[in-house]
This record gives C-alpha cells, sequence and structure tokens, in this order.
C-alpha cells in the first residue's frame, strides 16, 4: 500500500513537470456571470482559458498584484479579486474566486 502512495505521488509530481505549471487551475466568477480560469506556469507566465479560448500571457510589471499580458489581453489578480481584458466572452470585471 506504500509502495502504490508513493507510485501515485511521483506520477502526480511527473504531470504537474510535464505540463509545467504550478499549482492548481484558479475558477473565476465575475460580475453579469463571465467566468474564466487561470493557471500560473513555471516560467513565470499565465495560462488563460476564456470564451473558448486559450490565452498565453507574460508577466508584466504591476504597481500591485500579479499582472499579465501580451499587449491585447491582460490578466491581472490583486487583493483577492481579478480583472481579464482583451479576451473573448467578457467583459470579465469585479472577478472572485
Amino acid at each position: 500500500m506504500k509502495k502504490l502512495a508513493i507510485a501515485a505521488a511521483l506520477l502526480a509530481l511527473s504531470a504537474c513537470a510535464s505540463t509545467g505549471t504550478i499549482g492548481n487551475r484558479m475558477d473565476w466568477r465575475c460580475d453579469g456571470g463571465a467566468a474564466f480560469s487561470a493557471r500560473i506556469k513555471n516560467n513565470g507566465s499565465a495560462e488563460v482559458f476564456a470564451g473558448g479560448q486559450v490565452y498565453a500571457l507574460p508577466h508584466v510589471q504591476a504597481a500591485s498584484g500579479a499582472r499579465y499580458s501580451n499587449g491585447a489581453v491582460e490578466y491581472w489578480e490583486r487583493g483577492g479579486e481579478a480583472t481579464l481584458t482583451g479576451a473573448r466572452g467578457g467583459p470579465y470585471e469585479n472577478c472572485r474566486r
């Protein structure tokens, strides 16, 4: 039984390593019923799922919180809230997990 638990733990770790993600998916619910998900990757970028699209967003400097943008789409999380601009399916405003 102990060997099975160790094998399961190693399998889970190898899955994380192969996808390059840190932690779990964050699901956000926004005003007006819009919703999106985000994952932070090992390289410091974010992968955002919104409106049937996947957006790869590099980390950019922010005065507060964590901000990711590719110039057209921006995901900004601060103080337990998030906004997503430029993505299909929005608006994504006043979002909470």
